[in-house]
């Protein structure tokens, strides 16, 4: 998750609406999640070992060799294909079932983040200034469990699983460079999901029926020419400034209206001689952001000085987001009501701008969902909110983000992907 304003999820979560009620899982589907559950609990021990140790030595985007290797070992064990070097880093296990049937995806982030700041856990990161503090060896050892369980009711699926374990989430590059290395080149997925780590309680989900995550664009502003070259560059800065409907503390409440918010705007030299102005535009939806390029294209017009040439590089979903498929949604909050609780599954109304993700990069291909995941234990005093300081994560998330998947795949392979 790509962030600096991390209270803002916090006050995202609040913006609920009443859960809706839900039908039980098949007979089928319940007796192999019966089986699937059963296999993860006897390697419960195992899987916590193998999240702290991927907690003990994080790696960043791009960097995510070890991490790499542990996840295609563990994969070719439980007998899947395995696919690696997608995208860098990027590892593929492919699973096929005992009978013919959809593939159903579930990606995984592996890097972890720079911070400085004392690791507040007894298997503290053995990385100076290297931190899981998004949780995304939390995401992984749940791909694993994921792979442990599915192999055990193998015979019993109808249908393949995929599991994408992906680097670079933070760099926001990832999930586009394994698309263009062909990650679904043998067989796109016909749907894809995924968790991410949230400071809700520990044994909840959050999810939104489609904008979860806004995109991010970026905008360079190049200026050229032989004018005051600092000067038009300073004015440019302005323009990317005026283009924001919303201020960084707007941003703490969550909103459904349209908004574009800038962020990093700023002017300056370049290696060239000349200057540029450059900002990260945090946007509600495509149309948004194009009217936000449309302004900028006729400011710049109206900014025209003599001597002085302004050339725009807008690069729209910079990070895709996350936009979940309403169908997808629905049919999935019925099988995760059926295993979690009727209130454990919190449909979200709004979200912030100031979060990010490239998991939406993945649902541009195909109908996808991802769930926020609650790691928060506050009688324990853990509080998982990405990206500070003193995030801990509760590992019993682990069990419960694999139970969830579960009763969400197996519920697709009986009865079937929902229509779009």
């Amino acid at each position: 998750m790509n962030t600096r304003s991390n209270i803002l999820l916090a006050a995202a979560l609040l913006a609920v609406v009443p859960a809706a009620g839900g039908a039980q899982q098949t007979a089928a589907s319940e007796e192999a999640l019966a089986r699937f559950v059963e296999t993860v609990e006897v390697a419960r021990a195992e899987l916590i070992a193998v999240r702290r140790d991927l907690h003990r030595n994080p790696e960043i985007s791009g960097q995510e060799v070890r991490t790499a290797g542990i996840i295609a070992d563990r994969l070719r064990a439980a007998g899947f294909d395995v696919s690696t070097g997608i995208g860098g880093h990027g590892v593929v296990g492919v699973l096929h079932g005992a009978a013919e049937g959809p593939m159903l995806a579930f990606r995984a982030d592996m890097d972890a983040v720079r911070s400085t700041a004392p690791d507040p856990v007894d298997f503290a990161s053995e990385i100076a200034g290297v931190r899981h503090i998004c949780g995304h060896d939390i995401h992984t050892t749940i791909g694993l469990a994921l792979a442990e369980g599915f192999a055990a009711v193998r015979d019993q699926l109808a249908g393949s699983v995929m599991l994408i374990f992906q680097p670079a989430e933070e760099s926001a590059s990832g999930a586009r460079a394994m698309l263009a290395d062909g990650v679904f080149s043998d067989r796109t997925p016909d749907a894809v999901l995924a968790l991410h780590t949230a400071p809700l309680p520990v044994g909840q989900v959050a999810i939104a029926r489609e904008t979860q995550m806004p995109g991010r664009d970026a905008v360079r502003v190049d200026v050229g020419g032989t004018g005051d070259l600092e000067s038009a560059a300073q004015s440019a800065r302005q323009l990317l400034m005026s283009v924001a409907t919303m201020t960084g503390q707007d941003a703490f409440t969550p909103t459904a209206d349209d908004f574009v918010l800038a962020q990093g705007v700023r002017a300056s030299e370049d290696t060239n001689g000349g200057w540029r102005a450059i900002a990260t535009l945090t946007t509600s939806s495509r149309e948004t952001s194009r009217a936000a390029q449309r302004r900028i294209e006729n400011g710049l017009r109206d900014l025209g000085r003599e001597g002085i040439e302004f050339t725009l590089d807008y690069q729209e979903r910079w990070i895709a987001g996350v936009t979940n498929t309403p169908a997808l949604v629905d049919a999935a909050n019925v099988s995760a009501r059926a295993v979690l609780g009727e209130n454990a599954v919190i449909p979200m109304e709004s979200m912030t701008p100031a979060f990010s993700e490239d998991f939406g990069s993945f649902q541009d291909e195909v109908p996808g969902a991802m769930y926020f995941l609650g790691v928060s234990n506050a009688e324990r005093g853990w509080v998982g909110m990405p990206h500070t300081p003193d995030y801990v994560a509760d590992e019993e998330a682990i069990f419960v983000g694999a139970r969830t998947m579960a009763a969400v795949f197996l519920d697709f392979f009986a009865l079937g992907l929902p229509a779009p």
